[in-house]
Parts: C-alpha cells; structure tokens; sequence
C-alpha cells in the first residue's frame, strides 16, 4: 500500500509561514533564559506527538 504523499506535505502551509515570521518577530523580546524554558517544552511536546504517532502507526489507526 503507498502513502498519499506529494512532495508539499513536506513544506510549511502560506500559513505557517506567516505565523513563523510572526514568532521570529516575537522572540527577540524574549530573554535567554525564557528562550531556553521555551525550547525545552517545545521539544518534549514534540517527543510527546512523536510517541503519539508511534502509537497510532503500531496500532494501525
């Protein structure tokens, strides 16, 4: 079976976009240490989607 997948599901949406430009704009208002408190809950919230996923796919959903 092959995945319905084009090369766009592998790009960020007009939308994405615009709200990535708006953090960029956001995050130089941001102290360092505040950065670094972000990025590290940034990154165990996406651990958690990846073993979601994970779990989805051993599943068969």
């Amino acid at each position: 079976m092959s995945l319905p997948i084009s090369p766009n599901d592998f790009q960020l949406t007009m939308e994405q976009e615009f709200m990535l430009v708006r953090y960029n704009q956001q995050i130089t208002e941001i102290s360092p240490e505040d950065l670094r408190a972000a990025l590290l809950e940034i990154t165990r919230q996406l651990m958690i989607k990846d073993n979601v996923i994970r779990t989805l796919v051993k599943a068969g959903i």
